[in-house]
C-alpha cells in the first residue's frame, strides 16, 4: 500500500462528513488518486456553490447482482432540470435522484465508490465493476469540451472500471424499455433524458461534473455608447469575490479592457442566482467580450452586442436571408429540425467559413465534381484549406483518407505552379462530438489532419458575432497538428 492509500485510509474517520465511514482499501494506483485529488482541489475555490447535486445512472442485472455501467454526479449551484425518476425492467434499472438521499457529501461518494466497489442507493446496491486488472482508473479534464463549447469552465473528473462489452445486450434492454408503463424506445432515449451522454462502447465510468457557478446573464446589454453586463452568481457565495472582466473590440481591434469588482455591481435575485448589474461606456458600434469570474478563476465568457448594430459585414449580409441563421444552426447543429441530407452540413460549414472571413468554393458540391474535396479554402494571406465534411464518424465512407489523397494532389498542384511557399491543410468536419470521435482523434493528428467537431462550431459561430481574424485561426489550427518540441 503506496503512502496516499495510507492517507486516504486515515482519512477513514472525518468528521466533516455527514457520519463516520471507515474505507478499508483503495483499487487505484497513486497516479489516479492524484487526479482525484486534483478535481477537489480545482473546485475548491467555489464549492460552497454547489448545494444542489444530483446522481444519473444507468445499470444491468447479472447473476443476481446489479452493475453500474454509467453514472454523472452533477454538482449545481441551483436546482436541476433533471426529473427524479426511477426505471426498472428485468435486465436493467436506470433512474435520477439527488445526492442528500444518499446522506453522502461530494468527496465521500467517491472515495466509498473506489474503496468498496459499490454503492448503496434508494433502490439497492450497485455494483462498480473492476477492470480485468482488479482496479479503476480515474481522468481528470478541468476545461472539458462540452463546457468550452458554451463558453464554461467545466471541470470533469471520470472514473473508469470494466469494459461494458461483458454487460451489454442493448435490444433486449430497448425492449425491456419498450414495455414499462411509461415505454421509452431505446437506452439511447432513456440515457438522453437522465442527461447520461448517449451509449458508450467502452468502460463502466462514473463521471463527476461541476458545473459553473457564475455566469455572463444573456440578457446583458448594449445600447448606442452604452454597455450593461450583469453576471450571475450562486447565492451560497460571496458577491464581493466575483467580477466581470471585459474587452471592447470595434473594426476586429481591442479599445479597451477593465473589469468590474462585484462591490461596484446592482445586485437583485432572479432564477435562483444572485445577478449583478454593471455598466460600461463604449463607442458606438463596438461589442463587449465578457468574463464572469470568482475568487480569481475565470468561469464563463460571453458577447455582449447591440442587436440594432454588427461589426461583421458577411454575418449581416447573411442574415439578411437568414435571419438569426436559424437555417445555419440547422445545418450544423439541427437545432430546429433535422438536416435533410449530408450536403446541409457542407452547405452550413461553407457558410460558416465564409462568415469567419475564408474565401471558400464548395468544389465537391455538384455531381460532376463528386471526386474533389468538399471545399476549398484560401485565408487573407492565401494559405489554403482542404475541407471534408461529414455527419458521421471520421472513417465514414472513406473521408479521413480520401482527405489525405486530395491534399496531396492539391499539394503537387501548388508546388509545379511555383506557389510552394503557401501553407496546405486538411480539415475534416464533424457533426459528431469530441467524445463520439475521440478513438479516431489520434490517428487524423498522425495523418497530419485537423479535426473541427460540434465543441468548435459552436466556438467558431460565437465569434462570428465580432470581425473574426481568419488568418489567425488559420495559424492556430496549422500549430496544433505541428509535432511539439522535446525539452
Amino acid at each position: 500500500m503506496d503512502s496516499r492509500q495510507c492517507c486516504l485510509r486515515n482519512r477513514g474517520r472525518i468528521h466533516l462528513w455527514r457520519f463516520t465511514i471507515t474505507i478499508t482499501a483503495i483499487s487505484m494506483n497513486s497516479y489516479d488518486l492524484e487526479r482525484i485529488d486534483n478535481f477537489f482541489s480545482t473546485i475548491q475555490p467555489w464549492e460552497d456553490a454547489y448545494t444542489n447535486v444530483g446522481f444519473s445512472f444507468f445499470a444491468v442485472r447479472k447473476n443476481s447482482e446489479t452493475f453500474l455501467l454509467q453514472a454523472r454526479l452533477f454538482l449545481n449551484a441551483a436546482p436541476s432540470a433533471i426529473p427524479k425518476i426511477h426505471i426498472e425492467t428485468q435486465s436493467m434499472m436506470a433512474g435520477h435522484f439527488p445526492l442528500s438521499e444518499l446522506g453522502l457529501g461530494i468527496r465521500q461518494i467517491v472515495d466509498v465508490i473506489v474503496s468498496d466497489g459499490a454503492l448503496i442507493t434508494p433502490y439497492g446496491k450497485l455494483i462498480f465493476p473492476k477492470s480485468s486488472h482488479g482496479d479503476y482508473s480515474a481522468y481528470f479534464d478541468p476545461f472539458h469540451q462540452e463546457g468550452i463549447a458554451s463558453g464554461n469552465r467545466l471541470p470533469v473528473l471520470t472514473i473508469s472500471g470494466e469494459s461494458k462489452h461483458l454487460f451489454m445486450d442493448l435490444w433486449k434492454f430497448d425492449w425491456e424499455l419498450k414495455a414499462q408503463p411509461q415505454p421509452y424506445d431505446s437506452v439511447d432515449e432513456l440515457l438522453i433524458q437522465l442527461v447520461l451522454g448517449g451509449k458508450r462502447s467502452d468502460s463502466a465510468t462514473i463521471e463527476i461534473v461541476a458545473y459553473t457557478v457564475a455566469f455572463i446573464d444573456q440578457s446583458s446589454s448594449v445600447k448606442g455608447d452604452n454597455a450593461a453586463p450583469c453576471i450571475m452568481l450562486a447565492k451560497s457565495l460571496n458577491r464581493n469575490k466575483c467580477q466581470i472582466g471585459y474587452r471592447v473590440f470595434l473594426h476586429g481591434k481591442v479599445i479597451g479592457r477593465g473589469a468590474i469588482k462585484g462591490h461596484d455591481l446592482e445586485w437583485n435575485e432572479q432564477d435562483g442566482f444572485l445577478r449583478g448589474k454593471g455598466w460600461v461606456g463604449i463607442q458606438e458600434g463596438a461589442v463587449l467580450h465578457c468574463v464572469a469570474s470568482y475568487n480569481g478563476y475565470a468561469q464563463h465568457q460571453w458577447w455582449v452586442v447591440d442587436p440594432a448594430h454588427s461589426q461583421n459585414a458577411r454575418r449581416v449580409s447573411l442574415e439578411a436571408s437568414d435571419e438569426k441563421l436559424t437555417i445555419l444552426r440547422d445545418y450544423l447543429f439541427e437545432e430546429q429540425n433535422p438536416r435533410k441530407n449530408s450536403r446541409d452540413f457542407e452547405f452550413g460549414v461553407a457558410w460558416l467559413m465564409w462568415m469567419l472571413g475564408f474565401n471558400v468554393t464548395q468544389a465537391g458540391g455538384t455531381d460532376r465534381s463528386s471526386d474533389a474535396a468538399d471545399i476549398l479554402a484560401t485565408s487573407p494571406q492565401g494559405n489554403i484549406m482542404v475541407v471534408e465534411c461529414t455527419t458521421g464518424i471520421l472513417k465514414a465512407q472513406n473521408k479521413l483518407a480520401n482527405l489525405v489523397d486530395r491534399t496531396e494532389a492539391v499539394r503537387k498542384r501548388i508546388a509545379a505552379s511555383g506557389n510552394s511557399h503557401l501553407k496546405l491543410l486538411p480539415v475534416i468536419v464533424t457533426a459528431k462530438t469530441k467524445e463520439e470521435v475521440k478513438g479516431e482523434l489520434e490517428q487524423a493528428k498522425q495523418s497530419g489532419v485537423v479535426v473541427v467537431t460540434q465543441e468548435e462550431l459552436q466556438n467558431l459561430l460565437q465569434a462570428t458575432i465580432a470581425t473574426p481574424d481568419a488568418e489567425a485561426i488559420y495559424l492556430r489550427a496549422w500549430e496544433s497538428i505541428q509535432p511539439k518540441a522535446e525539452f
